[in-house]
């Protein structure tokens, strides 16, 4: 390999390595901006005894599900990796729960920050739990 060959190919790593870590960002950025919306529509609730023990729930979960996953980007081994992804997954299911039961006696605003705040929580379990499946089998076909 020539000079030039081996820099462009240091440069390309170096570039799917920053978009890697690009996508890292957007996931995280996805995460923590999910959970203030997700305060925002607490804010905006009714306030009954029983919706305020499910947002603090909701709050908790929605929180959750950036914080695994800022620990999953920090993780020492696949294994911790994995297990911060299912935490993810976990959390973000939790959190499409509390939401469902927080479905009573919206105005219209609030009513459709819901249904945002549903689909989004929906689409994060999907991302999640496609991460855990494509390292999993990942793993799985070099242990072959």
């Amino acid at each position: 390999m020539t000079t030039s060959t081996l820099h462009n190919t240091g440069a390309l790593q170096d570039e799917e390595r920053a978009t890697h870590q690009g996508h890292n960002r957007d996931l995280a950025e996805r995460a923590a901006m999910f959970a203030q919306n997700a305060r925002t529509f607490v804010r905006r609730i009714p306030k009954t005894i029983a919706s305020m023990g499910d947002c603090r729930r909701l709050v908790r979960s929605s929180g959750d599900i950036g914080a695994a996953y800022l620990d999953a980007d920090k993780a020492l081994s696949k294994t911790d990796f994995l297990q911060c992804m299912r935490d993810c997954c976990r959390e973000a299911r939790q959190t499409q729960h509390w939401l469902r039961l927080l479905d009573v006696n919206l105005d219209e605003r609030t009513k459709q920050l819901h249904e945002e705040l549903l689909q989004e929580a929906t689409e994060l379990e999907k991302i999640f739990g496609s991460i855990v499946y494509k390292v999993k089998n990942k793993t799985a076909s070099n242990d072959q």
